[in-house]
């Protein structure tokens, strides 16, 4: 929660990795989503939404905040060793 309370995505494919876990086979799973971000502004870990004028939150670098579900659509499930 260090840029919002809401849901994180990453353009950064290495990064959302390092979130991602082994099953028992050694594969690992990652979503490729299409996701809305429009008007951004830089988070903080104390917002709960976004604030008013702003669609999501960010890390100004990679790390987007989205704060509604209709924001994202996951297009692939990617499936990886």
């Amino acid at each position: 929660t260090v840029y919002g309370f809401g849901v994180y995505f990453s353009s950064n494919a290495s990064y959302s990795h390092g979130y991602t876990h082994a099953n028992e086979n050694g594969k690992r799973c990652m979503f490729i989503a299409r996701v809305l971000v429009g008007k951004t502004t830089k988070g903080n870990s104390s917002m709960k939404t976004r604030p008013l004028g702003f669609d999501s939150t960010t890390d100004e670098k990679h790390i987007f905040v989205t704060y509604h579900d209709a924001q994202a659509y996951a297009e692939y499930l990617i499936t990886y060793k």
